[in-house]
């Protein structure tokens, strides 16, 4: 019976990139989220009527959330993307391409 070379094949010379997370944009590295714990974890500080989850850490700044504003931090964020996407796929990236955003509307009366 013949054994098997699991060890990497042609691959094993190659040497692996540093990784450098300014590739990924300039707050990449910086995106965290610290969980939050105790008396503010187990009961909702008013005016909101939910604990808090934890601080989103973006850039240095630290932003108390509670869970249905993780949800819509999360919402907003998958339809900009749906949003980039569309305009990309139909070429309104292009600074003067789709509609206007200060239309002004005449009405005669």
């Amino acid at each position: 019976m013949r054994k098997t070379n699991y060890s990497g094949g042609s691959n094993k010379n190659q040497t692996r990139s540093k990784f450098d997370p300014k590739r990924f944009g300039k707050h990449w590295g910086t995106i965290d989220f610290k969980l939050a714990k105790g008396r503010k974890a187990k009961v909702a500080i008013e005016p909101a009527n939910q604990p808090l989850i934890g601080s989103l850490c973006i850039a240095g700044k630290e932003i108390e959330i509670t869970f249905s504003e993780a949800n819509k931090i999360m919402e907003t964020l998958n339809d900009a993307k749906h949003q980039y996407n569309v305009a990309k796929r139909i070429g309104m990236l292009d600074a003067g391409t789709g509609t206007p955003d200060n239309i002004e509307v005449t009405t005669y009366e």
